[in-house]
């Protein structure tokens, strides 16, 4: 994300919300901490949870019957809210879930994206 998405595009209305979590079981808050500082650039905002709630949350909107969307980016335009559920993303990409292989993550194609959610933005 650093490289691909965050050092390629200088668009100050771009956003990041990272959320951390124990989604293989034993990862803690202090090993979030440490993660974080691959992701230093101020547009992004690091968020730590014990539970699985934001990944269970997004298993509807991405069609996931039995897995939770950890390792999945998400994008959304700036208008867009969350209500009552989690909204369905304008596109996605994955690492390894049973989604489709042209959403496996490519970190080219995602800033190609992230440029047009943005309107073009260099």
């Amino acid at each position: 994300m650093q490289r691909y998405v965050l050092d390629a595009i200088a668009d100050e209305g771009l956003r990041m919300y990272v959320v951390w979590g124990p989604m293989l079981g034993d990862e803690k808050e202090p090993d979030a901490r440490t993660a974080m500082l691959s992701l230093p650039d101020p547009r992004v905002s690091h968020f730590w949870t014990d539970a699985h709630g934001v990944a269970e949350a997004f298993q509807v909107p991405l069609a996931l019957a039995a897995d939770r969307a950890w390792d999945t980016f998400l994008l959304f335009p700036p208008s867009v809210r969350w209500g009552d559920t989690a909204p369905t993303p304008t596109y996605y990409m994955h690492v390894g879930k049973p989604l489709p292989k042209e959403r496996r993550l490519n970190g080219q194609i995602l800033a190609d994206q992230v440029r047009a959610t943005l309107g073009g933005a260099k």
